[in-house]
């Protein structure tokens, strides 16, 4: 090529690259256009992620997933009392819960995303009221539902005294953060990173943490699907983390609470 031309063509290269480039609108000139000429700006023109990155990306979460929650994924759907000891949830709470806890959020650490979402403020408490009264409507009309289609077919035993409680109440708080730690906030940024679209991020997910209930038979799997469905939207569109975290472990006191209500209540509890 003749070194008469170069300079013309350096010229036009460097229009177009300032055209295509909003950020920096300064033409290039000299050596940058020549560079530009016979070296392909890939890191500018090709954004979007190898595959093999992405599968990368994904394998964490899919390991993480099987290794965190594959017993209720292998839990018997037919499983008709869900039993209550103390010393188990106790046992749970400090070798399963708190340490899958802190893995999530160490791995959650350099996401901006989550960190804000998690600051705490006084709005998570009316985005903890309206979450439950939504939960509590959502699984009313469902109970209401199953109970004239199907028999119920999981029981829950309550704790007997003051102390089961207090277990119980740790329990359900350690558990509550533990899921929507994961599945509202760890697995959705993680999907949105390997360019998934974020309706289907959080669509996955939510698919993923009705699985974990699949113990609960058909109806609580539905129910759990829906219940994760509102707890998303309500998650990404009022921006209240600690709010539905809360309202997720106060959801599964009150589900006990039902139960030793109604066993009281018509006087079958021995």
């Amino acid at each position: 090529m003749s070194n008469s031309i170069l300079p013309q063509i350096a010229q036009f290269a460097g229009k177009r690259y300032s055209l295509s480039n909003k950020v920096h609108r300064i033409p290039l000139i000299g050596s940058q256009a020549r560079e530009l000429l016979y070296k392909r700006p890939t890191s500018i023109l090709y954004s979007v992620k190898p595959l093999r990155q992405k599968m990368r990306s994904l394998l964490e979460p899919l390991v993480l997933y099987l290794v965190l929650f594959l017993p209720g994924l292998m839990t018997s759907a037919n499983a008709i009392t869900v039993s209550f000891s103390s010393g188990q949830h106790l046992f749970r709470l400090f070798t399963y819960n708190l340490p899958a806890l802190a893995l999530v959020w160490f791995l959650l650490r350099n996401e901006k995303t989550a960190r804000a979402l998690a600051k705490p403020s006084l709005r998570d408490l009316l985005v903890c009221g309206f979450s439950l009264a939504a939960l509590i409507v959502l699984a009313s009309l469902l109970s209401a539902l199953s109970s004239l289609l199907s028999p119920h077919t999981t029981v829950l035993e309550t704790p007997d005294d003051a102390l089961g409680w207090f277990v119980l109440c740790l329990s359900c708080l350690g558990t509550g953060y533990l899921e929507e730690s994961w599945f509202r906030l760890y697995l959705p940024l993680k999907l949105r990173n390997a360019d998934m679209l974020s309706g289907t991020a959080i669509t996955l997910s939510t698919l993923l943490f009705a699985l974990c209930h699949r113990y609960e038979g058909a109806w609580g799997v539905l129910n759990a699907t829906l219940a994760g469905t509102v707890l998303s939207l309500i998650l990404w569109k009022k921006k209240s983390f600690h709010g539905i975290a809360l309202a997720h472990a106060l959801y599964n006191i009150l589900a006990y609470l039902s139960v030793w209500i109604a066993l009281n209540l018509t006087g079958t509890r021995q």
